[in-house]
């Protein structure tokens, strides 16, 4: 309860900033010369890492800015990149601190049983619906016996749904609001689909 507020808390201080100051806002968001492109990714990446602003503001700001396509790109590349950096720490770098982090979490036990049943799946699943916060899946993931390939592969497609639809509501919410609506709902009807084979590979 006290974390949905917090979070409630934050998007509406964000909500405020960006009201506040709406007008330089969208003037940098209509300029979208490409020189600014590596400075994106490297925001994508720090974000991820690092959530000063959360990673669906950033995600939508990037599709409001570059357009679906290219939006996505970024948003996707970032959060791949966040998760392979923060797997590689939690492996070889901060192993004792971040295995002290991970015990504070209570749903990491589930995250310990899926990643026994199938590895591949249970980060694949985890990256598409929000089962468990993405920060403690790549963190859990490099103190489990994952092998790195199959942690990247997994989250490297699992991520493609999320960082499209982050940046198609940045970029519908300022042209339509019958296609943000009506991408909204396509990517509800896509965890529809998914959260049940989700829950019967947990029963298999």
């Amino acid at each position: 309860m006290k974390k949905g507020i917090i979070i409630v808390i934050l998007y509406g201080i964000i909500l405020f900033i960006a009201y506040f100051f709406h007008e330089p806002l969208i003037n940098w968001l209509n300029r979208s010369e490409p020189s600014q492109l590596p400075l994106m990714f490297l925001l994508a990446v720090l974000f991820g890492i690092i959530p000063v602003v959360p990673f669906s503001v950033f995600g939508a700001l990037m599709g409001a800015k570059y357009g679906i396509l290219i939006g996505a790109v970024i948003n996707w590349t970032g959060s791949i990149g966040a998760s392979a950096i923060l797997f590689l720490f939690a492996r070889f770098v901060f192993v004792k601190e971040f295995q002290k982090l991970i015990t504070r979490f209570k749903k990491i036990k589930k995250f310990d049983d899926l990643i026994n049943h199938n590895a591949f799946i249970a980060v694949l699943f985890s990256r598409m619906i929000p089962i468990i916060p993405p920060p403690v899946i790549n963190i859990y993931s490099g103190l489990s016996s994952i092998l790195f390939k199959t942690y990247i592969l997994a989250t490297a497609i699992g991520q493609i749904p999320g960082m499209i639809v982050y940046a198609f509501i940045g970029n519908q919410l300022f042209e339509s609001f019958s296609h943000l609506l009506m991408g909204i709902c396509i990517y509800l009807g896509f965890l529809i689909i998914v959260i049940p084979l989700y829950r019967r590979w947990r029963t298999c």
